[in-house]
């Protein structure tokens, strides 16, 4: 169960007052020296030593003295440590010694070491706390709170009864958060073998213990749910309201007396008891995670049988493969063996079901053609039309590309002309790049598919043997010269 506020932070709400040099830290040559130093602080902290002296914290760390000063400026560089004088041991301005320095360390590098230890906790013996063991251990505190509610009257209520009711207020929240992210850890876990690569035995195993504990699980997360969510109603009925409020008057009282020693949040308990009636209700947060375990594992052992199935099919294929190279192997050395060919290939034609079926399941049968009901969809139009009244001819693009490029020749001086009926293209007068490209485009109109295109034009064009270089004052292109003349359909006149 989150709390709502939370879910709104940000990354810089969370770097807010905190010690960016823990990441240095972890990221530095030394970082086992320094984190020499701060476990040393740490256990001295356990022993009720906060600030040790600076000689007390050598020797339990060891090593060498010059390294040591080295690694303890740079901690203070980073504020990951913090250093006092020790009063008593001033001697004058010219004594320099570091014996007379306290140190401690801070909460974000404590947080940090902590941090480090549970990590390495968790890979040497890791140990995942049980759903339904938090369920019963929340339905036990619920129920001892509703027995304790009851007994106390809202006038009767002192510091004692007050703090014990909002103690385990918090408790049960404390509770059904770990709840919650203990479900969402199980189905991370989950999704990570549906990623997984196994062999026939672990594939086995693992549906088996599909099958056997995620019925238990899920069944006995749906019968505690069942017990707690009446008695939250309990702790939420209308004549308790005065109670839960005059214990929320005594705390605040009592943290208005000591709010400078006494560390803690004063939530209110009805709306922390709405919140996880909320999480405990029938379609609640509880029912949806649970449902998502469900899915997730209905999944995973879809995947699993699948891949099983495909494992078991690819082992008896290697079964029998081995077994025709052993006939094979068996065979006289003078024997053609084609009628035993004949036979081996002779199943790769398929006589029955393509579907998988076996003695215990059954094909899926195909589904029936229904077009009844289906809908027409209208075709896309991806042209406009033609608007009607112009009087200019419907023209293709390949027409107007080659109307452009007789423009061009004419502007070039490469048409040939009643006066000269045979040009060359060495005539032209190329002036940019876009001239060398059109070159391009007229050999291939006039020498690819025998001249059709250019042909198109009235003209047609012969490759002739000596080379020629077509310059302007950038670009110089060299090719072959090309000669072009007209056609003449009926012949010369």
């Amino acid at each position: 169960m989150t709390d709502p506020d939370e879910s709104r932070e940000t990354g810089d709400t969370l770097l807010r007052n905190r010690n960016r040099a823990v990441g240095q830290l972890l990221l530095a040559d030394c970082a086992a020296e320094y984190l020499a130093i701060l476990l040393a602080l740490r256990r001295f902290r356990d022993n009720h030593e906060l600030e040790p002296l600076q000689e007390d914290l050598f020797e339990t760390v060891g090593g060498d003295a010059d390294r040591f000063n080295k690694n303890i400026r740079q901690l203070l560089d980073w504020e990951l440590i913090t250093q006092r004088i020790e009063r008593e041991r001033l001697r004058g301005y010219k004594d320099t010694r570091r014996r007379k320095f306290r140190y401690r360390i801070s909460e974000d590098a404590l947080a940090f070491v902590l941090w480090l230890e549970s990590r390495r906790q968790a890979d040497e013996c890791p140990a995942d706390d049980d759903t339904r063991d938090l369920l019963a251990d929340f339905s036990v505190c619920l129920k001892e709170t509703v027995r304790l509610l009851n007994k106390t009257g809202a006038d009767d209520v002192d510091e004692e009864s007050a703090r014990t009711l909002i103690h385990r207020v918090n408790r049960l929240v404390s509770i059904t958060d770990e709840v919650a992210h203990s479900l969402g850890d199980f189905n991370i876990r989950l999704l990570a073998f549906a990623t997984g690569a196994y062999q026939v035995p672990l594939a086995r195993r693992l549906i088996a213990e599909l099958d056997h504990f995620l019925k238990r699980f899920l069944k006995r997360i749906h019968l505690l749910r069942q017990e707690i969510s009446p008695d939250l109603d309990k702790l939420r009925a209308t004549r308790l309201a005065a109670r839960w409020a005059a214990c929320r008057t005594v705390m605040e009282r009592e943290h208005d007396a000591a709010h400078l020693l006494m560390r803690s949040r004063l939530a209110d308990p009805q709306k922390s008891l709405a919140a996880l009636a909320d999480f405990y209700r029938p379609d609640g947060t509880l029912e949806k995670l649970s449902a998502r375990v469900n899915a997730s594992a209905l999944m995973v052992w879809q995947k699993l049988h699948a891949h099983l199935r495909e494992l078991e099919r690819r082992s008896h294929r290697l079964e029998d493969l081995d077994a025709r190279i052993k006939e094979l192997a068996a065979l006289p050395a003078e024997t053609v063996p084609s009628r035993w060919l004949r036979q081996l290939a002779q199943p790769a034609q398929m006589f029955g079901d393509p579907n998988h079926w076996n003695e215990t399941e059954k094909a899926t049968p195909p589904l029936p053609v229904w077009v009844r009901n289906r809908v027409r969809s209208e075709p896309i139009v991806w042209l406009n039309p033609r608007r009607a009244g112009t009087d200019k001819p419907v023209q293709s693009l390949d027409e107007y590309r080659l109307e452009r490029l007789g423009h061009w020749m004419e502007t070039l001086g490469l048409t040939p002309t009643p006066e000269s009926r045979q040009t060359r293209l060495s005539q032209g007068r190329f002036a940019n790049y876009d001239d060398f490209v059109r070159v391009f485009e007229l050999a291939r109109s006039g020498l690819l598919g025998n001249g059709a295109r250019l042909a198109k034009l009235g003209l047609r064009a012969e490759v002739r043997e000596e080379r020629v270089s077509l310059s302007n004052d950038v670009y110089t292109l060299e090719l072959n010269d090309l000669t072009l003349e007209g056609t003449h359909p009926h012949g010369d006149a």
